[in-house]
């Protein structure tokens, strides 16, 4: 019997060992922003052109349900399109990379090699719990294929580092902040922030309902949207022609004068 004892207490100490391993690996080999998600909700526009063809986020296939994508909680839901837009994305976790933006859609080319964006670790997922992919639904990538990265706007654009895209945080890799990061700290509080119907909409917050911009400017439209920037990719073999670029930053789509809606 004393040795049943010794086996079985062996036998669990060593299950103990490779459970804590796992967590620990699983653990230090997620970033911090995925870890533990903090609340945020900015916008960029995104066109990616494969071999010539324009990938569609209206299509069903990339759009989401928006039930929860104005919530001040960080759900489920790290990136989304939705309310049928072309190029809005709406980024709701704070820290979100380039990169994790693509696998999250089908492209893993941050080299962890895995089938989901890491472990969240807080409050609703404890001990741990995977952040899975939103599916493969971008096209595939052609062989022999590059990638072009391009920010700007229809005044004019710029070539950047494909590095760059995949493994910074996209505020950084745009320079600019969102507006909930100086919103959360005045006394309003990030609801105010989340919800900036209440004052484009006369009062009433009508969920996601995008509608047209109402006489607003662009800059006011900017900020309404949270909007940081507009970035365009090509994924083919030989790098895009000026006009093909210039095309692509003249046909951005119209921002919305509610948040959620755009």
């Amino acid at each position: 019997m004393k040795k049943i004892l010794i086996s079985v207490v062996i036998v669990l100490i060593g299950l103990l060992t490779i459970g804590a391993s796992a967590y620990g690996y699983f653990y230090f080999t997620t970033p911090e922003h995925i870890r533990h998600p903090e609340v945020e909700h900015y916008h960029f526009r995104t066109q990616i052109i494969v071999d010539s063809t324009p990938v569609d986020f209206s299509k069903d296939k990339f759009q989401t349900e928006t039930g929860t994508t104005c919530s001040a909680d960080p759900g489920s839901t790290p990136i989304d399109f939705h309310d049928q837009m072309d190029q809005m994305t709406h980024v709701h976790w704070n820290g979100m990379t380039g990169g994790e933006f693509l696998k999250y859609y089908g492209w893993d080319l941050t080299d962890r090699n895995s089938d989901n964006l890491g472990q969240r670790y807080d409050d609703n997922y404890m001990p741990m719990g995977p952040v899975m992919r939103y599916g493969d639904v971008l096209p595939a990538i052609p062989d022999g294929a590059n990638f072009y990265v391009y920010t700007g706007d229809a005044s004019g654009y710029k070539k950047r580092s494909w590095n760059d895209f995949l493994h910074q945080n996209i505020e950084n890799f745009f320079g600019k902040k969102s507006n909930l990061k100086q919103a959360v700290n005045t006394t309003s509080g990030p609801l105010d922030w989340l919800f900036p119907t209440a004052y484009a909409h006369g009062g009433v917050t009508d969920g996601h309902e995008g509608t047209e911009s109402s006489g607003k400017t662009e800059e006011e439209l900017t900020r309404i949207n949270n909007l940081i920037g507009n970035v365009v990719i090509f994924v083919q073999k030989t790098e895009p022609t000026a006009n093909e670029i210039k095309a692509r930053f003249d046909n951005l789509v119209p921002l919305s004068d509610s948040v959620c809606g755009g």
